[in-house]
């Protein structure tokens, strides 16, 4: 049972970082300051949610 749970958790946490990674900036390597890492990343979710209609 909690193997059947761990799983479907890990697949959709899979899914959302397959998501994310549609995005070029973070599928490839990140060659920017590592202090404006966050923000780029924050600016991304957002925009991916926004896609989604969420």
């Amino acid at each position: 049972m909690f193997n059947r749970s761990f799983g479907k958790l890990r697949a959709a946490v899979e899914r959302a970082i397959a998501h994310l990674k549609d995005w070029k900036i973070l599928a490839t390597r990140y060659r920017g300051p590592l202090t404006r890492f966050p923000a780029i990343a924050r600016t991304v979710t957002a925009l991916a949610f926004y896609k989604k209609g969420w």
